[in-house]
């Protein structure tokens, strides 16, 4: 009976679910309502109540009043998985390790093996195959439908999408007239190859509401050039991204334009606020005060520049020439008085 079950949960002989994920692709992965149930954990999500029990009376027999303890200890044993998640491509591969499971027990059971020895093993077991699964992707703030995150939840056994919303922040962008401006939908998630980009615009006015715009453009293409910037272009793009029907994601810019003739009454209000409120001149005082000394003058760069020296020489040389002149004049009085 042991040979028979370890080549049970190895080998593709046991029956195949028959529920399939092509419908459910087609349908844009909706929740699995008949996979709804209160309990948590993935063994719970692919089994009843009804077979869970049934595995439990194969180990103990019908009429046995432990069949609730053997049910908690099976509940305890696949505990880990109750927050496993994986991404929604291996959702038939999820489902066939817990169904396999469930068979390895009731063979188990049939064999009288101890319940507990039977529950450890099936948890190594699925713990090494869950293991193989792809996880589930990250999603990727802030904004947008990210249909390649999307992933199965064994807690609500549930298909489950990123918690974030289609519509964006505001991007706040500031050109002046006459710039090229680029406006781009290219998103940071993979999106889907046939995806559709509609561009629209409101005049003016910084908002998300999309009553308030009227639409540019329709196609494949996800960038918006502007060429010039103008005045006019002054306002809120919004780019919103479409697989057939279903937003995607929706992108918001807000341009705000500065025109040239602003910009040129700028520069005139300036030239004439220089001119009405002129710099404070100084006083006489002020002057005198600042006025510098030789040895200030001296301190300056280039103060002794080449001019500068052959300047002081001259001066040096008239003061000497000078002082010997009144010296002489004051001798001849001198003597002159004397004879």
């Amino acid at each position: 009976m042991t040979s028979q079950t370890t080549s049970f949960l190895d080998s593709d002989s046991m029956p195949r679910a028959s529920w399939t994920l092509s419908g459910v692709m087609r349908a844009r992965y909706p929740l699995l309502l008949w996979l709804a149930s209160p309990a948590a954990a993935c063994l719970f999500c692919f089994s009843d109540a009804k077979r869970r029990l049934r595995v439990c009376q194969y180990f103990l027999g019908h009429q046995s009043e432990q069949h609730g303890a053997c049910l908690e200890t099976l509940r305890a044993s696949f505990q880990p998985y109750d927050t496993t998640e994986v991404d929604v491509t291996e959702i038939e591969k999820l489902k066939d390790i817990f169904t396999r499971s469930i068979f390895f027990l009731e063979e188990k059971g049939m064999a009288k093996v101890p319940y507990r020895q039977a529950f450890s093993e099936a948890v190594g077991w699925v713990k090494k195959e869950v293991g193989q699964l792809k996880a589930a992707p990250a999603c990727i703030p802030p904004c947008g439908f990210q249909i390649e995150a999307r992933h199965y939840r064994c807690s609500s056994c549930s298909f489950e999408d990123c918690p974030l919303p289609i519509d964006c922040p505001i991007q706040d962008l500031h050109k002046n007239e006459g710039d090229v401006t680029l406006l781009s939908c290219e998103v940071a998630f993979q999106a889907p190859s046939d995806r559709t980009f509609r561009w629209k615009f409101a005049k003016d006015v910084r908002t998300d509401d999309l009553f308030l715009f009227h639409d540019l453009n329709f196609g494949i293409t996800p960038s918006l050039i502007i060429r010039p910037t103008q005045g006019s272009h002054k306002g809120t793009f919004v780019c919103q991204m479409a697989e057939e029907d279903d937003v995607l994601i929706r992108k918001y810019f807000y341009l705000n334009v500065t025109e040239k003739r602003l910009g040129l009454e700028k520069e005139l209000q300036e030239m004439f606020k220089a001119i009405l409120n002129p710099p404070p001149q100084a006083g006489p005082d002020e002057v005198e005060k600042n006025k510098p000394t030789f040895q200030e003058m001296l301190s300056e760069p280039n103060a002794l520049s080449n001019k500068n020296v052959i300047l002081i020489m001259i001066g040096i040389a008239l003061s000497s020439m000078l002082v010997t002149m009144v010296g002489m004049t004051i001798y001849q009085w001198a003597t002159g008085i004397k004879s």
